[in-house]
């Protein structure tokens, strides 16, 4: 069975010639890059409850519809932003990778992150692996299909967790999850 999802980009394939080192040099140096956010998410925010007690009131409860997202932060030069994300018990992404690169960190609570590898030749995803993120894990991900996940909250209490996407904020909406179409095994 497949679920359906929004028409995504089209991945870049393998370059030859001339440009294959350029090409993944630059898919190194991309991810390097997201790895490099990740880590100075990880050192640099130490106070986690003092963020948390800066969102207007009401905010951690969430929606029950869906998880909710709050800007906090919108680089002034418009190369990065910054959310909130109130995920409640039962709430999940959809199956994405991202047009841009991503590093999150649970900051309360307990995520569950689906990983999935994605096949060229049927456009689709296959689950592969799962991993449980507990408050304090910190990761990145890269733009592309290279990497291509869900999260969602599996336990009964409120989590919330900090992203910082490779968009600027009137990008958000569009500029973030690069859809995909799984199958159901």
């Amino acid at each position: 069975m497949q679920a359906t999802a929004t028409p995504f980009v089209t991945p870049v394939p393998a370059v030859p010639g001339p440009l294959a080192l350029l090409a993944t040099g630059m898919d190194a140096t991309l991810s390097h890059s997201a790895r490099t956010v990740a880590e100075h998410l990880a050192a640099s925010l130490t106070d986690t409850d003092a963020l948390l007690a800066s969102l207007p009131p009401g905010a951690l409860a969430g929606s029950p519809d869906r998880y909710t997202r709050h800007l906090v932060y919108a680089d002034p030069y418009e190369r990065f932003s910054v959310m909130l994300l109130i995920w409640r018990p039962g709430q999940h992404s959809p199956v994405h990778g991202h047009r841009a690169w991503c590093a999150y960190r649970v900051l309360r609570g307990t995520l569950a992150e689906r990983h999935y590898r994605w096949n060229p030749e049927n456009r689709t995803a296959t689950q592969v692996g799962a991993a449980t993120r507990e408050a304090g894990d910190t990761f990145s991900v890269p733009a592309g299909l290279q990497h291509i996940h869900a999260l969602g909250n599996d336990s009964h209490d409120i989590a919330v967790s900090l992203h910082i996407y490779g968009v600027d904020r009137d990008n958000i909406a569009t500029g973030v999850n690069l859809l995909v179409d799984t199958i159901v095994s």
